[in-house]
């Protein structure tokens, strides 16, 4: 199948790593003082029910474990026990008084870890696992050739082909990934090898609001990487 993609594509990395979830997207690196109307509070440490906790948007992530240390009355902080895994976005958080023996709410504010920090993104795919629904933020796990992947969504888990149909519909264990040119054109993906990906330009990929690619014609080999794309490449959806 040509050489294979570094597994690091897979975001096979973030497991050790960082001992969580293996799967791209973020983790929680901290979490700012809760703002909200907590009374009345019992000092000591107390752990944020995870049913308060929005869920990962990437399939096979998990939650973050939080913690509240109460100081006084109305006096409190949050720690970040377990980072978690599989976040594009900030969770939202809202948790009850009476966690800490207290009432009233409170909506403390997330930030995902980024920088140094960050956890290694993988492959985005749009993905329609057996009879289920066509799901963007499919998360590909492993590369079985150079057109079929295995992906995870939130229907499950199955061996997908890679196809570039325009209208962007997929059947049962199918799936797409997008590609975008410097100008911001956008193209399907019809083969991937570690340094090169052929194209297809398509308009409006994934969702999306965009022109169809013009730097590369059907059946073009194009360098590509996670990174933005310059003049002669492109860059392959991540998360």
């Amino acid at each position: 199948m040509g050489r294979p993609l570094n597994k690091k594509y897979f975001a096979n990395t973030n497991l050790q790593d960082f001992g969580t979830a293996n799967t791209g997207g973020e983790s929680v690196a901290s979490v700012t003082a809760p703002a909200g109307t907590l009374a009345d509070l019992v000092n000591g440490t107390y752990t944020i029910p995870a049913g308060s906790i929005g869920a990962p948007d990437i399939t096979g992530g998990e939650k973050p474990e939080l913690s509240v240390t109460v100081t006084g009355a109305t006096a409190y902080t949050v720690t970040v026990v377990s980072a978690g895994s599989g976040y594009t976005s900030a969770p939202t958080i809202t948790f009850a008084g009476s966690v800490a023996g207290g009432t009233g709410s409170a909506t403390p504010v997330a930030t995902l870890t980024s920088g140094a920090s960050a956890r290694q993104n993988g492959i985005k795919a749009e993905a329609q696992i057996g009879a289920g629904t066509e799901v963007l933020t499919g998360d590909v796990i492993k590369q079985v050739s150079t057109t079929r992947y295995k992906v995870q969504t939130s229907d499950g888990t199955a061996i997908c082909q890679l196809v570039t149909t325009a209208d962007g519909t997929l059947g049962a264990n199918e799936m797409s990934i997008m590609a975008t040119d410097v100008a911001g054109g956008t193209y399907l993906v019809s083969k991937l090898t570690s340094r090169k990906a052929v194209l297809v330009p398509v308009a409006n990929t994934h969702g999306g609001t965009s022109s169809a690619g013009t730097a590369f014609a059907t059946g073009t080999a194009a360098p590509w990487s996670f990174d933005a794309a310059a003049a002669g490449s492109v860059q392959i959806a991540n998360q």
